[in-house]
């Protein structure tokens, strides 16, 4: 799994983080403390540029269900830019489309309000 961190292309409290290959078990191992530091560093308000991930597993799955969590938990959120093919029917199927704010294109990060529901661990 390769990473890379990308400008917002408007002035936006988000931040963009690119992923390419497979977000899976050898790649959720590697990623996990190296993304706790970047959103110490950069905010809780994160936007994973999916769009060259092929694949994803329950591992991968699980990792994106706890990072919206812990992003919720510091007033924050996660959205996922254009995933495709495997990952976007596992998503899907999952019913987790409805769980993240998932976007054709990192443009549209503008355009998001910040009171999205629903909230992780919170009764609505």
């Amino acid at each position: 799994m390769e990473t890379w961190t990308a400008p917002s292309p408007a002035p936006t409290r988000w931040w963009v983080l690119g992923m390419r290959g497979e977000l899976d078990l050898h790649a959720v191992r590697h990623l996990h403390e190296p993304l706790r530091g970047l959103i110490e560093a950069r905010g809780p308000w994160l936007a994973l540029d999916l769009s060259e991930v092929r694949f994803i597993d329950t591992t991968g799955v699980g990792l994106l269900v706890r990072l919206a969590h812990h992003l919720r938990g510091r007033e924050g959120d996660l959205a996922l830019i254009a995933p495709r093919g495997q990952v976007l029917r596992i998503l899907r199927w999952t019913n987790l489309t409805r769980l993240f704010r998932v976007l054709d294109t990192a443009d549209a990060l503008a355009d998001l309000a910040t009171d999205y529901p629903p909230r992780l661990g919170r009764a609505t």
